[in-house]
């Protein structure tokens, strides 16, 4: 029922979307804006951090087996190159899942647009070198 995959694909994919998201939500590139896109502080958000780093690091782990699993079913469907197939089950994803969900919710969601935007790019930017690393690996 599961195909087999790399092990440390996933668990350096896992990584990179932890170094992603600190990157990310920093404050020198987009971590202000939606701090106060979502109305928190930066001593609120410190606060938190504890308590999220156990859940985030099980997301990213989820993510990284899930979309490693759909790189090898993508390549045994289409074949080519093992990295390709990462990106383009990346790329299918993230439009497909992650986006979707991001602009569904958003839909409802009081918050500035620009939190929707700064999220659904992050899940880009994630998914694509986690997809990279994962095809990387299953070469």
């Amino acid at each position: 029922m599961f195909a087999q995959v790399s092990v440390w694909g996933v668990l350096l994919a896992a990584v990179s979307a932890m170094i992603v998201g600190m990157l990310w939500y920093s404050p020198s590139m987009f971590g202000k804006t939606w701090m106060k896109g979502i109305g928190i502080t930066d001593a609120e958000m410190k606060k938190k951090m504890n308590g999220a780093m156990p859940v985030l690091i099980a997301a990213a782990l989820a993510t990284a087996y899930v979309l490693s699993l759909f790189t090898v079913y993508f390549h045994s469907y289409v074949g080519g190159s093992w990295v390709m197939a990462g990106f383009d089950t990346a790329l299918l994803a993230w439009f497909g899942i992650g986006l979707s969900t991001i602009f569904a919710h958003a839909a409802f969601d009081p918050r500035d647009v620009k939190v929707s935007y700064i999220n659904a790019g992050n899940r880009l930017a994630t998914l694509v070198i986690m997809g990279l690393i994962i095809g990387y690996f299953l070469r």
